[in-house]
């Protein structure tokens, strides 16, 4: 591939995990980084974990933000809009085991919206701990639905029990800010070729009237 077919591939992404405390989203990052499950954690500070993989044969350098629990209200959700207005893509998680979590999925929704000022951001909704059957309170139909009209992919895993589940969600997401990505590169070589045009009719015009004189 040429110099400047390399530079039009994503080569860079930033991601943003967000959801309830509890809910598995420091134990996903880790899983998904170095394949282990730990999980126990006890953090109240974002981290950033950093990493490349290859999703469709193509390789990226992805910078992971797992969000420290925030309410979306105040001085917490002032912190939370610097989040993600410094993410390209975004995951959503919650607990079939916890209801308020999964509340809290479409308010979020809305605040990636709002900061981001467009629809259609890269966003995937996880529902995790589905190995916890005794427990579930939010039934898999119910995080379908919900997706739906969200229009997010969705996916029900056990980031306790499944590595490749957790690489698959991450991965759509990865494709997804992809496709944002081309999709803006494409707006930016039509409105260079409308610009080129403007410019060229214009100079078409003053020979003309050059000439003219």
């Amino acid at each position: 591939m040429s110099d400047s077919g390399q530079a039009r591939r994503l080569s860079r992404a930033k991601l943003v995990v967000l959801g309830r405390d509890n809910c598995g989203k420091t134990a996903l990052c880790v899983r998904f980084v170095t394949k282990r499950f730990i999980g126990e954690y006890d953090h109240k500070k974002e981290v950033t974990y950093r990493c490349r993989k290859v999703v469709d044969k193509e390789a990226v350098d992805l910078e992971i933000l797992d969000t420290a629990n925030k309410k979306c209200v105040g001085v917490a959700a002032n912190s939370l809009e610097t989040s993600i207005k410094w993410g390209d893509g975004f995951l959503i998680m919650y607990s079939v085991t916890d209801r308020g979590s999964f509340e809290a999925v479409s308010r979020l929704k809305r605040l990636i919206d709002h900061v981001k000022q467009t629809l259609g951001i890269p966003t995937v909704i996880v529902a995790n701990k589905c190995d916890m059957e005794n427990g579930r309170v939010v039934r898999t139909e119910e995080g379908q639905s919900l997706a739906s009209d969200l229009r997010c992919h969705f996916y029900e895993l056990s980031v306790a029990e499944s590595s490749p589940a957790v690489e698959t969600a991450l991965g759509q997401l990865v494709r997804e800010v992809r496709l944002e990505f081309h999709k803006h590169l494409l707006a930016m070589d039509k409105r260079s070729r409308v610009l080129q045009m403007r410019h060229a009719l214009k100079n078409k015009l003053t020979r003309s009237k050059t000439m003219q004189w």
